[in-house]
């Protein structure tokens, strides 16, 4: 306990406030109406049973899942209408929505994006990708008093190959300013690592999203890789679907991500014996029998603004950083010596251990020392290093 002293950092709002957003692949909710685009299967009244019957016991499972998850903004992907949408918010009984905001296109023959919101948006609109048939949804909050965008995807699944996948990506890429506040999400059909056949690069290469080392912060790598997926197919697990946030999420201004928060809802009655989701079930004809939920599991996160107050922040020596995890971040590390600054990195020391701060966001000055707020660590080639931190202070000043 030597290495602890109790320090005191004044906050920037007044009052703390948190948001939680979520993004979920429903499977295919339609309604009980023919408008001309449904999916055979989804033809009501037919030999495929998508009746009454089953159309309730899905709008009920998956209105379930919604309300255990209780999500303040949740981005709902596979919805046919906004009639469907509708019922679906009726379902939820008291823990109804105020705000449905709906991205469908004028081809019926696709199912769209629906946002429920417990929020009034500033303003909405969808960017179209050429080629296809679904847009990028962008929607401008203001949270608290404060600034943020949402991009909401849904891309083309596998199948439609690599080009297409890109193609999303950099249209994307072209929409986003790294000034400002942002939140992507939803079912980008990419898994979070590159595979053998180059799934996953549109991800990693075009839009340049992945750890901490990236412009575009990755949820997934908040837990542990055993748990990072959302849908399985043929025993393969993967995780198809994302929330990537961009580094002034971590400036201490205005909305901040909460450090850890991001998870996967998996719920017992939501996945089986092997941890896969459990799909809302057709048989091999393509017949409805009443059970499921969806194939792909809902993640969720939460953003934050911070309260005046005093928080109570624990100092330790770099060789106690060296052993400490992210959840018991942030601490303070008290006068350190910049020993060598390059361009990608500063290397920090406290006359015991030294530890590499990558790609700092504040200027340090070689032979200078500094007090310093840590916010993520994390491992490089098995050694530990700073990820994010700020300067408080510089010594002697």
């Amino acid at each position: 306990m030597r290495y602890f002293i109790l320090v005191f950092l004044v906050l920037t709002s007044l009052f703390a406030k948190d948001f939680k957003i979520a993004t979920y692949n429903v499977q295919n909710l339609f309604d009980l109406n023919v408008d001309g685009g449904e999916y055979k299967e989804y033809i009501p009244n037919t030999k495929s049973q998508w009746n009454k019957k089953n159309f309730n016991k899905k709008l009920t499972n998956i209105a379930k899942v919604i309300k255990d998850l209780n999500a303040d903004i949740i981005a709902l992907e596979e919805v046919e209408n906004l009639n469907v949408a509708r019922e679906l918010n009726r379902a939820l009984g008291d823990k109804q929505y105020p705000y449905i905001y709906t991205f469908f296109q004028k081809n019926k023959h696709i199912v769209g994006s629906v946002v429920f919101s417990r929020y009034k948006v500033a303003n909405k609109y969808s960017v179209k990708v050429d080629g296809y048939p679904r847009g990028i949804h962008v929607m401008k909050y203001y949270l608290d008093g404060h600034k943020i965008t949402m991009f909401v995807n849904h891309w083309p699944a596998f199948k439609h190959g690599y080009s297409a996948r890109k193609a999303y990506a950099e249209k994307l890429k072209s929409l986003l300013n790294n000034k400002e506040e942002y939140v992507i999400l939803g079912d980008l059909n990419t898994p979070l690592r590159i595979t053998k056949d180059g799934w996953g690069k549109s991800l990693r290469d075009v839009l340049d999203s992945g750890n901490f080392d990236k412009p575009l912060y990755d949820l997934w790598y908040e837990v542990p890789p055993i748990m990072r997926y959302t849908h399985v197919y043929g025993r393969i697990k993967n995780a198809l679907d994302h929330i990537i946030v961009s580094k002034t999420l971590f400036d201490d201004k205005g909305i901040e991500y909460k450090t850890n928060s991001f998870g996967v809802f998996r719920e017992k009655y939501l996945i089986n014996k092997y941890g896969y989701p459990k799909r809302w079930l057709l048989k091999k004809k393509k017949i409805h029998v009443g059970k499921g939920y969806s194939d792909h599991l809902p993640i969720y996160a939460v953003l934050q603004t911070k309260p005046y107050d005093k928080k109570r922040v624990n100092a330790v020596t770099i060789g106690y950083l060296k052993n400490m995890f992210n959840d018991l971040m942030p601490v303070i590390i008290n006068n350190i010596e910049a020993i060598r600054v390059d361009k990608y990195a500063t290397i920090v020391g406290d006359g015991q251990s030294q530890i590499k701060i990558y790609l700092p966001d504040d200027k340090f000055v070689k032979g200078k020392k500094y007090d310093i707020l840590v916010k993520k660590i994390g491992k490089y080639h098995r050694e530990m290093e700073i990820k994010l931190c700020k300067i408080i202070r510089e010594v002697g000043k």
